[in-house]
């Protein structure tokens, strides 16, 4: 007999992200007009972006209501996605979460902050994207700097990173937002990953006392998903994760008026399209969009190609056996328990020692039909099919055995007998 670990419940998991998402604020608006500020002044070298000379750049909407929102999640928590929602800490400079928005009215915010925690956080994990998504602030006085997050500021000093991750990190748990992860507004932090992963582990152990936080920085449409693990202390439960997109910004665009297409994720006929590629593979299937986008000025364009791709995935796995919706952080959990625990097979048993726990923990017995398993000697429920497998349950197919249960930390043992 021999063990494997496999995808959680043997499905791929999917997962949508959601940046430039903020209370109140429609950062596109407050961005754009910032960065026409800027550049000319900070960065003349640079040429005109294509978007900057488009007429309803100065008509873009201030605000993205509420009601949208609460529209959007509703209908992602009924079809059973998850994914990550960013929660810009102090969107563009125009106020912060914990202390209002000076040109809204003040009920905006708090109806922001209940639709998000009542329903959005369920499904989705909440993140800062850095502090304004635009200019850097002095974390010292909350002032704007002339510095830009995703472009001067990519390669900023090793020391700063910490405390400026943790500060927007603190704003939201002042919010009552204590959140798993962090976003990377642009290229922030590509050029130190390393140092950057780091920090962001130390701040999350700081603020949220979070030893297994992840972050979003990398989206690539072209090579396979990873899920990779930085700076892992196996004996203390230590770990941060990177989740990958692999397919993005094809639902409304960043700008909130560039339109997307659905068939760049997946085509009618469920075969062309990123999506079918990645799935194919097994690997992870995290999907990328921009919050305006899936607004479009009102038309919800980006919300349009939302729904016509959840139909298409399900048309692509009619009976539920093949995917799995998680949340980025419970990607970032599995991976560290499928990399970072010991898993060792003797006179029939298997023990699993880790620090790293995670739901639906899966795993294959190799040349094992088994007619019981248990776990830390509990029975757990044989069924049929895939269809039926979930977490306290094991399903034979030919010679192999799957066996599945919520992983906690320390020893697991399992047991099966013929």
């Amino acid at each position: 007999m021999n063990a494997t670990v496999c995808n959680p419940l043997l499905r791929t998991p999917l997962s949508l992200i959601i940046d430039d998402s903020c209370p109140v604020i429609n950062l596109t608006y407050y961005w754009m007009q910032q960065w026409l500020a800027w550049r000319p002044k900070h960065r003349p070298d640079l040429p005109p972006a294509r978007w900057e000379s488009n007429p309803i750049v100065p008509k873009l909407s201030r605000t993205i209501p509420v009601d949208f929102a609460k529209r959007w999640a509703e209908w992602c928590g009924e079809q059973g996605i998850h994914g990550k929602f960013s929660f810009v800490p102090f969107p563009a400079g125009q106020g912060r979460v914990d202390q209002g928005f000076p040109d809204h009215p003040r009920h905006l915010l708090a109806d922001w902050l209940k639709l998000t925690k009542e329903i959005i956080w369920p499904n989705f994990d909440l993140t800062p994207e850095m502090l304004t998504h635009s200019h850097v602030v002095d974390i010292k006085t909350m002032a704007l700097t002339n510095q830009w997050e995703q472009v001067e500021w990519y390669d900023p000093p090793v020391e700063p990173l910490t405390d400026y991750i943790a500060t927007a990190m603190q704003l939201l748990k002042n919010a009552g937002i204590p959140c798993e992860g962090v976003t990377s507004p642009g290229a922030f932090g590509k050029k130190k990953e390393d140092a950057y992963s780091k920090a962001i582990l130390d701040a999350a152990l700081r603020v949220n006392n979070n030893p297994r936080p992840f972050y979003f920085l990398w989206l690539d449409d072209q090579r396979p998903p990873s899920v990779p693990l930085w700076h892992a202390q196996k004996d203390k439960g230590i770990a941060i994760a990177s989740v990958w997109a692999c397919a993005g910004d094809w639902f409304g665009s960043w700008t909130g008026f560039d339109r997307g297409d659905p068939d760049r994720f997946i085509t009618e006929d469920l075969q062309g399209g990123r999506l079918p590629a990645v799935l194919a593979q097994e690997l992870p299937c995290v999907l990328c969009g921009h919050w305006p986008g899936f607004y479009f000025e009102g038309e919800e364009f980006g919300f349009h190609v939302l729904k016509t791709v959840k139909r298409r995935l399900d048309a692509y796995d009619p009976d539920k056996t093949r995917t799995l919706w998680m949340k980025n952080s419970e990607i970032g959990h599995y991976w560290m328990a499928r990399e970072l625990s010991d898993i060792v097979v003797a006179d029939g048993k298997v023990t699993i020692t880790t620090r790293f726990p995670t739901a639906n923990f899966t795993f294959k017995l190799g040349d094992c039909v088994a007619r019981r398993v248990q776990v830390n000697g509990a029975d757990l429920r044989q069924v049929a099919s895939r269809r039926d497998f979930r977490s306290g349950a094991f399903l034979v197919e030919g010679r192999d055995t799957f066996v599945a249960f919520p992983l906690g930390e320390g020893a697991t043992r399992i047991e099966t007998s013929p």
